[in-house]
């Protein structure tokens, strides 16, 4: 495991999802590919918030597969391929995402119906792909500014080189708990903080221990004072530092 990292996405479990026909939640229509079909669900129809999950996909050949998450609010974004897993192109069968330890999708706020669209082609895409810091892009703040960034990059319906697939799902609230933030890694150096993951992790962001015994979430920089204090460098990693106080102190 890459140590100090894991990047966490706003995602929620959902059904069995197979290439359906008519026009797509982002607007494309499907076109036949001789050979190529594709499907995408998660292990369950309904996730808490908090929780993780993982996206199962199957393609019937080796294709370059792209996978948006259109969130309950309309908000539209490429989650696979990323940063953590660049690979676009993969070959025939079934195939589980995250394939790498060092990030995860957790479910966060906001809650309500959420969609997930599969694009599996012949021939690569131009997508862009997201940052450590920023790992799952935002292509637009609504489905209709999605579509259109979607559309853009995605050939004609007539090319015959492209299939899709979707499936829609739920979020639903935790009925208890602490608020849904950042967590660092801990490494069993120190108490966790009170958190159970976000939308992604940003530079800025941690928390910050006190002598106290009590855990305090910041953005920008530690607080000033001894206890121990974890927040996300400007590579998207998580660090952790000690501080002492001698004399006067806070």
């Amino acid at each position: 495991m890459k140590r100090g990292l894991t990047a966490i996405f706003v995602l929620a479990g959902c059904a069995v999802g197979f290439a359906q026909s008519g026009v797509s939640p982002l607007g494309l229509i499907p076109s036949p590919v001789p050979g190529l079909s594709a499907s995408i669900w998660t292990e369950k129809s309904q996730y808490t918030v908090g929780e993780t999950a993982r996206i199962h996909f199957y393609i019937s050949q080796a294709a370059y597969v792209y996978i948006f998450d259109i969130e309950p609010t309309g908000n539209v974004r490429l989650i696979f391929p990323n940063p953590y897993s660049p690979n676009a192109y993969r070959p025939a069968g079934t195939h589980v995402l995250p394939d790498q330890s060092t990030y995860q999708f957790r479910v966060a706020p906001p809650t309500g119906t959420e969609t997930l669209q599969l694009v599996a082609s012949t021939r690569p895409l131009s997508f862009p792909m997201g940052t450590y810091s920023d790992p799952y892009p935002l292509l637009g703040p609504t489905v209709e500014s999605g579509k259109v960034a979607v559309l853009g990059l995605v050939p004609e319906p007539g090319c015959g080189c492209y299939v899709t697939a979707w499936t829609t799902f739920q979020i639903v609230g935790a009925s208890t708990g602490p608020g849904y933030w950042p967590c660092p890694p801990c490494w069993g150096i120190t108490p966790c903080p009170p958190c159970s993951g976000m939308g992604y992790i940003a530079p800025g962001m941690g928390w910050f221990w006190s002598p106290s015994g009590n855990w305090q979430f910041f953005l920008g920089e530690c607080p000033s004072g001894p206890g121990y204090c974890w927040y996300v460098g400007p590579d998207g990693q998580w660090r952790f530092k000690v501080q002492l106080c001698f004399g006067n102190c806070p």
